[in-house]
């Protein structure tokens, strides 16, 4: 049986999100470690799923945002911090994440979405802090220590080639940008998952991205 579907970019998200909540490592971090849920529109959708909690709008669980056709930054005051979950309990919002990066530990997860991601299933992330952002602050931890870490990303986000971007980006100073300068880190060697993955997770079914694109709320 085929069966054809269409997602906007926010059940994308959804869908996303109960794929990585399925994963067999984190439910097995959720039960026994720490997972990281670093700041990012999908994330908000995941820390719903994983905590059984519901936001206003999941695209408060962020600092950095496009929107209004421009790279920026979200409302300070509406912002919901990112979320450190050990044995199935969220810390208090006062336990920064950055804090728990010298406890990190083998079994741990680190979750952080993109802005980028191509068909060989290398992942990039757009950064305007100037030291890097949140994976600027995690990468050397997470890969020293050998930390799974997950990139929930929707084929919206599909660019031909992330290695060519991220050469192209690389060693030269943007002069000038519609909204915020950012560059693209890439965060080579993590488990992506989309909603190709998330489908096959979910429903053990092969599924394939045939068409991209619409409008009135099915913009991506």
């Amino acid at each position: 049986m085929r069966a054809q579907i269409t997602l906007n970019p926010s059940e994308s998200k959804r869908l996303i999100a109960k794929g990585v909540v399925a994963l067999p490592n984190v439910i097995k971090a959720l039960k026994d470690h720490t997972i990281i849920l670093a700041g990012g529109t999908t994330n908000g959708f995941i820390a719903e799923e994983l905590l059984g909690i519901h936001f206003e709008k999941p695209s408060y669980y962020t600092i950095g945002i496009i929107a209004g056709g421009k790279p920026g930054l979200s409302m300070e005051q509406d912002r919901i911090p990112p979320y450190v979950i050990t044995k199935g309990k969220p810390r208090g919002n006062d336990f920064h994440w950055k804090s728990y990066l010298t406890q990190l530990e083998a079994g741990d997860i680190f979750i952080k979405g993109g802005n980028a991601v191509d068909h060989t299933g290398l992942t990039a992330v757009l950064a305007s802090n100037d030291t890097g952002g949140t994976i600027g602050a995690a990468w050397g931890p997470v890969i020293q220590r050998g930390i799974e870490l997950i990139v929930p990303i929707g084929l919206e986000k599909l660019i031909p080639n992330v290695r060519e971007a991220v050469e192209f980006m690389a060693g030269k100073a943007t002069d000038e940008a519609i909204g915020d300068k950012a560059g693209l880190m890439p965060m080579l060697g993590a488990t992506v998952v989309t909603e190709i993955t998330a489908l096959k997770i979910l429903y053990n079914v092969n599924a394939k991205c045939i068409a991209a694109g619409g409008i009135d709320g099915s913009e991506g």
